[in-house]
């Protein structure tokens, strides 16, 4: 059986009632001495028995801090793989199984990811990145990707401990919005391609945006912070993600009546050279 350390971020929810939790483990008990749990919520919880380890994270530093954590767990204890979770992912069944199948199947990748479907049936990854963005798509590729042609996102991401510590992790000051798109760039750096499993399709909960106005404003808010710490090699990744937050910021300008996006737009620090 492949060395797999699964890290499970959490915010706000207890880990056993989680989209993750309940479906990648169930059947699966024994497998919960391999998981490790970051909590990056206000006050913890009681995880469940016999876990590998838990974190309590109030400060709540985000995915990156966590993954880059685990990661480090993963290199002490001698596991091979890293298994990304969010709490908002549903797997079949049968997914740990074929995430250890494909690791037998394809020793050539260091990377192993599920194709992800959103509500409406369409896919949210992995899908082509442009100006440091996707779109939904009515398919995807499988097999063996080029990063050129698609790109993952962060849950149920499968990635070799070695290559993770190759392509230095994640950065951390991107703590949410943006980091698979910023780990992917660092990691195509040092790889050419990744393996998409044809036969896991997971279900991704892509339709719970809070209507609460203060509530919005607050994570587009997050949203921006996260673009602005985003590393720029270049004038190119400068203008990607003025354009890519531009759009949002007048979409919520125009819908709520509001001036305070674009204020929050221009005070965030995201236009600069």
């Amino acid at each position: 059986m492949p060395s797999i350390l699964y890290i499970l971020v959490i915010y706000g929810r207890k880990s056993v009632d989680t989209e993750t939790m309940r479906t990648l483990f169930t059947g699966h008990t024994e497998r919960l001495s391999h998981l490790f749990i970051y909590d990056n919520s206000p006050t913890p919880h009681m995880p469940p028995l016999g876990i590998a380890h838990y974190i309590h994270d109030p400060s709540n530093r985000g995915l990156g801090r966590a993954y880059n954590t685990a990661c480090q767990y993963a290199k002490a204890k001698g596991y091979e793989w890293l298994l990304l979770l969010d709490q908002d992912t549903t797997f079949p069944p049968d997914a740990l199984d074929k995430y250890e199948s494909a690791i037998t199947t394809h020793p050539e990748t260091d990377m192993i990811a599920p194709q992800h479907m959103v509500s409406n049936g369409k896919y949210l990854s992995p899908t082509h990145y442009r100006m440091k963005t996707s779109r939904l798509h009515d398919f995807v590729l499988t097999g063996i990707v080029d990063f050129k042609d698609a790109c993952p996102i962060n849950s149920g991401l499968l990635v070799s401990v070695k290559s993770f510590l190759k392509t230095g992790g994640y950065d951390e000051p991107v703590w949410l919005d943006f980091s698979d798109i910023r780990f992917i760039e660092k990691y195509r750096k040092h790889y050419n391609t990744f393996y998409v499993m044809p036969d896991l399709i997971c279900r991704q909960n892509y339709s719970g945006l809070d209507t609460d106005p203060e509530k919005v404003f607050r994570r587009f808010c997050i949203y921006l912070q996260c673009a602005a710490a985003y590393p720029r090699d270049s004038w190119t990744d400068t203008l990607a993600l003025t354009i890519t937050t531009l759009r949002p910021t007048l979409s919520h300008t125009i819908r709520q009546r509001t001036f305070r996006y674009l204020k929050a737009y221009f005070e965030s620090g995201i236009v600069h050279c």
